[in-house]
Formats: structure tokens, C-alpha cells, sequence
């Protein structure tokens, strides 16, 4: 149950702030954006450089990497 309120507390921090990140997939994509959503199954990340919307599923996902420090308060 902490997993969970920490994966949540950090995502919404990530579309609170915009901060831009670096989004590692499973199987090595590196993808670069801003997340504006999330729910239970997805992230959705806008792209910086093009701006288009990429929508990612959170088992795809391996690792994120914000540009700066997030607060989790």
C-alpha cells in the first residue's frame, strides 16, 4: 500500500510542477516530455521539442528521471 501512495504522491507532483522528464522503457526508449496525466494503467507525456502526446502504459515503464528535484510534501 506505501508503493502505491508514493507512486501516486510522485506522479502528481510530476504533473503539478511540469517538470520535464526522461521516461525509460522496459525494453530501452528513452522519452522525453512532460507528463499532464496519469491514471491507474497510464502516463500521458507531452513532448517538449514537437509537442506531440504520447501515451505510455506504467508496465512499460522502467525508470523516471526528473530534470530537477521534485518535492514529495
Amino acid at each position: 500500500m506505501e508503493i502505491q501512495k508514493l507512486q501516486e504522491r510522485m506522479l502528481s507532483q510530476f504533473v503539478q510542477t511540469k517538470v520535464p522528464l526522461t521516461i525509460f522503457t522496459t525494453n530501452g526508449v528513452k522519452i522525453q516530455g512532460i507528463m499532464t496525466s496519469y491514471d491507474a494503467y497510464t502516463i500521458t507525456l507531452q513532448g517538449q521539442s514537437d509537442g506531440k502526446q504520447s501515451v505510455l502504459f506504467k508496465s512499460a515503464v522502467s525508470t523516471i528521471v526528473p530534470l530537477r528535484p521534485v518535492s514529495l510534501r
